[in-house]
């Protein structure tokens, strides 16, 4: 790593290119932050591959990882009803490759030798409400050992079909839809999805709203074209009272990038967008580092109190501390260490910034005895959990070995499980 004023550098050398840099955080002093939040590695329960050649060649996942899989992501079709000028899966209308019932449960059995207890499976695709037993395989999944269960969706179906939404519902606590929501502009919108998709997202949101469908909202960040919205994206889901949250997603430059000159934004550029907001509370201190992948991931908790169309947030991850964070069991599920449980908070998941918790009584009388006026300890639950996550992934750019090691996302195939990044770059497998 090399440091210029405030900016840190990834120093490369290739013997065909040369030396090359590349921009990796704009905020020197929060890159040594992410490094104090460093906790030692959690490992998988079971490795499916062997060291042969090394890291990112071994995948699948190797002895050599340092993460278990915080979020296990489930690619259930290639197939899609868009065709996004960015789309790190390259998926389109025609794609075919549904997964089969045989298929899930082969992927499930993959997870659950390497994670008997998945704290979030997200079922994605392609687009994975075109499959035709989408709804068969959502309640497979939920009925496995997994705490959380998410749809990642681009919202047409849910706009368009009520019983599907209805169905969704019925799949009740525990399940969240992670909806695909870049801008609130018809032209950024045309930019990144290749189509206005303004009134269907509304149409989606409405019905989320009106069966109570935990909501997340996540966003694709273009450099120069919707991050002057990130304020505005948050102030939008504050309105709704079934959105836990907005996840950032700088682009990643893997599948289908149709996007020409600069289009790269680091985490720190997102955070610091955040933190000067003055409409969101959400300061330096709120929006931290997750332990189990610093450098890649940061996040900020608020508790909620929605009233009059609107939530109020106040932001708790700065009153946490750091030691109550990083010195525990686990990457993922605070919750399950019993001593962190006692001391700060049960529910809070850190980790992943997606899942779904209640803060018992005692617990929530030390977060909040000094605001008696916001909320009281008896009426906290998920429904009053507000999140912003700045998701960063790896591509040839930005690679390093050591991000990817400790990389916690992991793409679910029937006999491996790859982490997010490798996986989307098409990196040869030596097994």
């Amino acid at each position: 790593m090399v440091t210029k004023d405030n900016a840190v550098y990834l120093r490369k050398f290739c013997p065909k290119c040369g030396e090359s840099m590349s921009l990796i955080s704009t905020d020197y002093e929060y890159y040594k932050t992410c490094d104090d939040y460093l906790k030692p590695p959690d490992l998988p329960e079971h490795a499916n591959t062997v060291v042969l050649k090394g890291c990112p060649f071994d995948c699948g996942v190797c002895p050599q990882h340092q993460n278990h899989p915080c979020l296990a992501l489930f690619n259930v079709t290639d197939e899609c009803n868009m065709k996004c000028h960015i789309c790190y899966h390259s998926s389109y209308p025609g794609a075919g490759n549904h997964r089969s019932m045989d298929d899930i449960k082969k992927m499930l059995s993959t997870l659950l030798k390497s994670e008997k207890e998945p704290d979030l499976i997200q079922v994605t695709g392609g687009e994975p409400s075109t499959h035709p037993q989408i709804l068969e395989i959502l309640t497979y999944l939920k009925n496995a050992p997994v705490r959380h269960l998410m749809l990642n969706t681009n919202g047409i179906r849910i706009a368009e079909e009520e019983s599907f939404a209805k169905a969704l519902k019925k799949l009740g606590v525990g399940f969240e839809v992670y909806l695909q929501f870049d801008s609130l502009n018809s032209e950024s919108l045309k930019d990144i999805r290749a189509r206005d998709m303004m009134d269907i997202r509304l149409q989606a949101l409405e019905r989320l709203e009106r069966l109570n469908i935990s909501t997340t909202l996540v966003s694709v960040i273009k450099k120069g074209l919707n991050d002057d919205e990130i304020p505005e994206l948050i102030d939008f889901a504050r309105k709704y009272r079934c959105i836990r949250g907005v996840v950032f997603q700088p682009i990643q430059d893997v599948g289908r990038v149709e996007s020409q000159d600069d289009f790269r934004l680091t985490l720190t550029e997102i955070r610091q967008n955040i933190i000067d907001d003055a409409k969101n509370p959400f300061m330096a201190e709120d929006m931290i580092p997750l332990p189990c992948d610093p450098h890649k991931i940061c996040v900020g908790y608020a508790a909620k109190n929605f009233k009059e169309g609107y939530a109020d947030l106040l932001p708790v991850t700065g009153k946490l501390p750091k030691s109550a964070i990083t010195e525990h069991k686990g990457t993922v599920s605070f919750e399950q260490d019993r001593d962190f449980v006692k001391n700060v908070v049960e529910t809070i998941n850190l980790e992943t910034a997606m899942g779904e918790a209640i803060l018992k009584d005692k617990i929530k009388q030390k977060l909040f005895c000094c605001w008696p006026s916001f909320l009281t300890p008896k009426n906290m639950g998920y429904e009053h959990v507000f999140r912003v996550v700045i998701m960063e992934f790896t591509d040839v750019y930005n690679f390093d070995t050591t991000n990817i090691k400790r990389e916690c996302n992991f793409m679910v195939e029937p006999d491996k499980l790859i982490p997010f990044s490798t996986h989307n770059m098409g990196i040869p497998q030596s097994q």
